[in-house]
């Protein structure tokens, strides 16, 4: 299966989308507002935060996105629209249907997203006037503004495009995200947006969304705190004009494949750019009795502020996964535990392998590293990205609102 990178690609990188960013005034000086628009009606998916205080654009798009085609994605940054009574739920509304008359389209055609500082009065009279500007300046180059335009305490845009293969017929797929702080899984908090030219049927999409979802969104962590705004669309337009897929065949599977390229690719850059991170560890847990025991031991080391810790000052304190895997109150026996940073093995079979620490402490040093912990139980097995906790975050993160 031949796959292609697209150098400088995008969300308009797939046939038939275009975008804009601009700048509304609901941030100082920045590129505040995104649009993405697709030329032809598409179907779309999308997963949401589980959090039970969701802002008001989620709550619209949680119903918009039942509607049978969708054409386009509004988003701003500066104003999380979240918390801040009928009016943010008057705005959104708002918000929408001036950009509905202004593209001549249904309302609940259009996905909306919000990112920013949440219990503030949303600025609808800006947004609104600044719709004219949005839809004027779409164009086929859009893709980074808007990637700019959706960015909060992020220092880069996050842009990606792959083309490969289906039935002859080259198939394009593109996305822009952003998120650096507030990332736990269900979902980590980010906003990713995904465009597609491939031909599929929308209830095949909204399966392949929730797979490539929990694989990767799900399974990054910088904070162990969860947004009210998490959201991820995707939109397929049916442009590249392959044999509708509307089966799990191979090109069901193709197209999986690349979609979780995408996210996964999204995944690692949003944890890179996570707020203060110098240092990002994948975990990777091996030989569990069950796929579910595996990524709960996961997910508690990668949430745990002491392993964070450890990150930030390469600390080959091997202590601390122990800890964690008795944390989750999953059983196992200690003679059978492997754990190792890096590939160097510092506790085999239950013994510690002293000799091994000089080792071990260079492996932590490095930007990227990885923890393995083999319970030699069983099959299950489970990955998960997380990353350290510096004195950084603290600092971007004790003054956010002032």
């Amino acid at each position: 299966m031949t796959t292609l990178r697209i150098k400088g690609g995008t969300v308009t990188t797939p046939k038939g989308f275009l975008a804009s960013g601009i700048y509304a005034g609901i941030k100082k000086n920045k590129l505040d507002l995104a649009l993405i628009v697709s030329t032809r009606a598409a179907v779309a998916a999308g997963t949401f935060t589980k959090s039970t205080a969701k802002a008001w654009p989620v709550l619209w798009s949680m119903r918009a996105i039942k509607n049978k085609t969708q054409w386009a994605i509004l988003a701003n940054s500066g104003n999380a629209n979240c918390f801040n009574g009928e009016g943010g739920k008057r705005a959104t509304a708002e918000s929408v249907k001036a950009l509905a008359r202004e593209l001549g389209i249904p309302p609940y055609s259009i996905l909306v997203c919000s990112t920013g500082v949440i219990g503030r009065t949303f600025p609808l009279k800006k947004l609104i006037e600044s719709i004219p500007l949005a839809t004027e300046s779409l164009a086929k180059d859009g893709g980074n503004k808007a990637a700019q335009a959706i960015l909060t305490t992020d220092t880069c845009t996050k842009e990606i495009a792959f083309s490969f293969m289906i039935e002859g017929r080259e198939v394009k797929i593109g996305a822009i995200a952003k998120g650096s702080g507030m990332m736990n899984p269900n979902m980590a908090t980010m906003l990713c947006f995904i465009t597609t030219d491939v031909n599929i049927s929308k209830q095949l999409l909204g399966r392949a969304l929730k797979d490539a979802v929990a694989e990767t969104f799900n399974q990054v962590n910088v904070d162990t705190d969860m947004s009210t705004n998490d959201t991820a669309f995707v939109l397929a337009n049916g442009l590249a004009k392959n044999p509708k897929i509307i089966k799990e065949d191979r090109n069901y599977r193709t197209f999986l494949s690349h979609l979780k390229k995408v996210c996964r690719y999204i995944a690692k850059e949003l944890i890179k750019d996570g707020e203060g991170v110098e240092h990002i560890c994948e975990i990777k847990i091996k030989g569990a009795r069950r796929e579910q025991d595996a990524k709960k031991i996961a997910r508690q080391i990668a949430s745990s502020m002491l392993f964070k810790t450890m990150l930030t000052g390469a600390d080959p304190n091997w202590g601390r996964v122990v800890a964690c895997l008795g944390a989750t109150q999953i059983p196992f026996e200690p003679k059978k535990l492997d754990i190792g940073f890096g590939g160097v093995k510092i506790l085999q079979h239950g013994k510690f392998l002293k000799k091994n620490i000089p080792l071990v402490r260079k492996a932590l040093k490095h930007k990227e590293s990885e923890v393995e912990v083999n319970l030699n139980l069983g099959k299950g097995e489970a990955r998960f990205l997380t990353c350290d906790l510096t004195r950084a975050y603290v600092r971007i993160n004790a003054w956010y609102t002032t």
